[in-house]
């Protein structure tokens, strides 16, 4: 019994620790086998004292913050391991961007931030249009002329647009369509009427991209023709101080008169055109009395041009030979049309005098220029080749058709007739500062 007992509290006894034993690496086989741990012994990790932040950290939180995935893609150049070390391309992440396909790409970016720049800063022709004849009231009459802004925008309410126009000297302001373009959006032009001097005179037409000008049925309001008849955005430039010209209107310029006139109305036979619209007048008329609901929706559109007629009419009649006609024109027009203009004078009272000048957009310059050569493209079907590879000085600037001289300005956007042309390339956006002179240019005199 007591040999159990000692038995017993032998069991429970603590048993003695094991000493550790010393084996060399022999024993586990060869040392490259072990992992090894840095020679260096790991840095001693201090507590910053309380109260005190680290510094550098809410920088580095912002910086990953604002680079975002940037920071976690790794970008590096690769070369390849001979001995020349030669360039192969750059890593981004785990892909290789080859040499020629980088090259690319930074030309790609390259060009489309030098586009991006060029597309929105707009440059001014200068030309000085040499009338004979001129009165001495309009010389050095200045025309600022602006075309094509299709809704665009050039700073926070044109503000890089206007720091340009401010620092020009002119007139009167000459806007000659798709002011508005396709997409409908009157805004950026509303921006540009309210930030022109109220005291310089603005006249618009509407362009071919323009909603309008007449609404496909009148308003069911009381008000004037116009605000019956026209597009929205027409009657906001209106009210914003702008005037629409679709009759001739008169400005005048000490005691000569300078009349300005829409290129639709040219070699139209005006007493003709007023006795057909005032008869339609009278005919739908009729049948409003009579309960036609077509006439009912009609009529106002045919008054409004009964007036445009009533206003061309006596505007024949009181055109003198001395008065400059201006006319306005979107697209250019054809030549024949303006040579048949130049055969009327104020002696014939049927139509207008033939214009002095011309002035058009509608072809932004051929929106991409080669350097060097110029437009290679302009969308006129009338012109040879359709309009490819055509005479410069059809595409932009001033030229002579019979006695009037026609101005194309550049434009500030792009034509929306050729869609695969969506920016300007290698043409800056432009307006044009036109000054009339009776003034022979140097050149013509030297050649004289």
């Amino acid at each position: 019994m007591l040999d159990e007992r000692k038995k017993h509290a032998a069991s429970e006894a603590p048993k003695p620790a094991v000493k550790a034993v010393k084996t060399s690496p022999d024993a586990y086989g060869d040392e490259l086998d072990v992992p090894r741990r840095a020679d260096r012994p790991a840095a001693v990790r201090t507590k910053a004292p309380a109260g005190k932040k680290k510094k550098g950290k809410k920088k580095r939180r912002g910086l990953t913050k604002l680079f975002g995935g940037l920071s976690r893609a790794k970008v590096q150049i690769a070369r390849s391991t001979d001995s020349r070390r030669r360039f192969r391309g750059v890593m981004v992440g785990s892909h290789l961007i080859g040499l020629w396909w980088f090259v690319a790409l930074a030309v790609i970016v390259a060009l489309a931030v030098g586009i991006r720049m060029s597309n929105g800063n707009a440059t001014v022709d200068q030309q000085q249009v040499t009338i004979v004849g001129l009165s001495g009231d309009l010389e050095g009459f200045r025309m600022l002329v602006i075309s094509d802004l299709n809704g665009k925008r050039f700073g926070d309410r044109q503000s890089a647009l206007m720091r340009t126009i401010n620092n020009l000297s002119y007139d009167a302001v000459f806007l000659l369509g798709d002011m508005v373009g396709r997409g409908g959006d009157p805004e950026p032009l509303y921006e540009l009427i309210e930030s022109l001097p109220k005291s310089k005179p603005i006249y618009f037409i509407c362009g071919d991209s323009d909603p309008g000008p007449y609404l496909k049925a009148p308003r069911d309001i009381t008000g004037t023709l116009r605000q019956l008849v026209l597009e929205d955005w027409i009657l906001g430039a209106i009210e914003r101080g702008a005037v629409y010209v679709d009759s001739p209107v008169d400005l005048p310029v000490g005691q000569s008169h300078l009349w300005i006139t829409p290129a639709t109305l040219l070699n139209m036979d005006a007493g003709e055109l007023q006795d057909t619209w005032r008869a339609q007048t009278e005919q739908e008329k009729e049948g409003v009395l009579s309960g036609l609901e077509s006439d009912y929706t009609s009529l106002p559109l045919t008054t409004y041009r009964t007036r445009i007629a009533e206003n061309l009419y006596a505007a024949v009649g009181s055109i003198a030979q001395d008065d400059f006609v201006l006319c306005l024109s979107h697209e250019v027009p054809a030549d024949k049309t303006i040579e048949t203009a130049s055969g009327y004078t104020s002696s014939d009272d049927k139509f207008m005098n033939a214009p002095e000048l011309v002035l058009a957009g509608h072809y932004c310059g051929g929106v991409w220029r080669i350097p060097g050569y110029g437009a290679f493209y302009i969308p006129d079907r009338m012109l040879p080749r359709s309009g490819w590879f055509p005479a410069q000085t059809r595409a932009q600037g001033l030229s002579s058709v019979g006695v009037s001289q026609v101005y194309i300005t550049g434009g500030l956007s792009t034509n929306a007739d050729v869609r695969v042309m969506p920016f300007r390339l290698g043409n800056s956006p432009q307006i044009s500062l036109l000054t009339l002179t009776a003034t022979l240019p140097e050149n013509m005199l030297e050649a004289g």
